[in-house]
């Protein structure tokens, strides 16, 4: 063979092997994206279940006969589970992978979502709310579990934005779209049709999703295992870190107009405001969430701009803040103008998913599936904690008036007092993030390195 042709076989070998390592990144890439879709999807589904009972709060104090405390208490029965089952889920996504971990935790949501349509009391009902919240509790988690392992550092705050992007679309299908089968079909028969919804993502997850990419398995079967902390020891570590617990304090008073306003009293107070229909007040409602699912990776985007974390989420939280006082006063606004308020809220508190990336980046990678899961409960808090306040505040300013069924009824000056805990706990928000050390400038110059 001559030099030429030696020469000129070595150069083809050497274009096979850059297409074949262009063509395996490209597949690496496009698989890292379905699997973060899959995941997403069941995040989707259980942000429907979540906020489903918003709108039928009439039907449920009608067919359990009780007062606007006890439905706030029953709707949060989704975060007693939902809460406390945040960190050992984050222990069991990095012990036992995510495809385990989201078939099993979407078979629990379908259980107990058939278990609250078939409820004829409020004990039965409080138990399937209950086991929706703890098959949820695993879903945000192993959406950024997979984002972890699947994509690299930088894009971790972007595909976190599109991933609170998805929940929050879910809470918009959970809006007009479940409001109008409930209205066609019934509370109860509607609630049983999204447990039906949730059987294909079931099957999808347990076949399609993979816990690593292949390279980082065959890294573990060759010998090279990542340090593994005990229980103890990440919690520790968590638990004695006060930036973390401040970025989940934050996060979760950043996330009450979704937790407390959205998932429960939007639809009623709307209704309430401006005497409309159910599916009107869901569509005004479903503003809010559409808002913050784009306003998530433009919050995102802001940070490459500003060179910030904090700075985008002070500018979130005081923003936010200031357009719910406006929202408060719904009486004095137009519908189309609530619409927009709504919209711009929304978008403004798209930067709340930010605390997430700022608790991970004051941990260690030990312990970062762990961290994200202690900041979640946090920010989960939030949902335990006010749906049952802004109910009880409605409670202790009612002034006594009762339908003719006999039912509760709330003025706007009641609601005006009740929601008002919102843009109070943005602004207190806006106020601790003075404290809060941001890791943006750092982290980039340890990537660029």
């Amino acid at each position: 063979m001559s030099i030429g042709s030696s020469e000129n076989a070595v150069s083809l070998s050497e274009s096979m092997i850059s297409t074949k390592k262009s063509v395996n990144t490209t597949t690496s890439a496009l698989q890292s994206w379905i699997i973060w879709v899959i995941a997403s999807l069941f995040y989707l589904y259980e942000m429907v279940l979540r906020v489903s009972p918003s709108v039928m709060t009439q039907e449920l104090i009608q067919d359990f006969g009780v007062t606007s405390t006890a439905l706030g208490v029953l709707s949060s029965f989704y975060y007693y589970a939902y809460v406390p089952l945040q960190i050992p889920c984050g222990l069991f996504v990095d012990k036992l992978g995510p495809r385990k971990i989201i078939t099993l935790s979407a078979l629990i949501c379908v259980l107990g979502t058939f278990l609250f349509a078939e409820s004829h009391d409020l004990i039965t009902a409080q138990i399937g709310r209950f086991m929706i919240g703890a098959g949820s509790s695993c879903a945000f988690i192993s959406c950024l579990k997979i984002t972890a392992v699947w994509f690299s550092p930088a894009k971790f705050a972007l595909v976190a934005g599109l991933s609170n992007m998805m929940g929050t679309l879910g809470a918009t299908f959970g809006g007009r779209p479940l409001a109008m089968m409930v209205n066609s079909f019934g509370w109860r028969q509607a609630v049983f049709m999204t447990a039906l919804a949730g059987i294909p993502v079931i099957l999808i997850s347990w076949f399609l999703i993979k816990d690593k990419p292949e390279a980082k398995r065959k890294q573990k079967r060759g010998g090279k295992t990542e340090t593994t902390l005990s229980v103890k020891e990440s919690l520790k570590i968590i638990i004695q870190n006060k930036q973390i617990w401040l970025a989940g304090i934050v996060g979760g008073f950043m996330y009450l107009p979704i937790s407390a306003f959205t998932e429960l009293w939007a639809v009623p107070f709307l209704m309430n405001s401006y005497s409309i229909t159910n599916e009107l007040a869901a569509t005004a409602s479903i503003m809010l969430t559409i808002g913050m699912a784009l306003g998530s990776p433009v919050a995102a985007w802001a940070t490459v701009y500003l060179k910030s974390y904090v700075k985008v989420m002070r500018a979130s939280a005081l923003l936010a803040g200031l357009l719910f006082i406006a929202i408060a006063f719904a009486e004095y606004l137009s519908l189309p103008m609530m619409f927009i308020l709504l919209f711009l809220a929304g978008l403004m508190i798209g930067g709340q998913v930010l605390c997430f990336t700022c608790a991970k980046d004051h941990s260690t990678d030990e312990v970062s599936g762990t961290t994200i899961a202690f900041t979640n409960a946090l920010v989960m808090m939030s949902g335990v904690l006010f749906q049952p306040i802004l109910g009880l505040i409605l409670d202790l300013v009612w002034d006594g008036q009762l339908s003719a069924t006999g039912l509760r009824v709330y003025s706007n000056t009641c609601y005006q007092v009740s929601i008002l805990a919102v843009p109070a706990c943005l602004i207190l928000s806006w106020f601790l993030l003075r404290f809060l050390r941001d890791t943006y400038t750092q982290d980039h110059l340890a990537e660029a390195k």
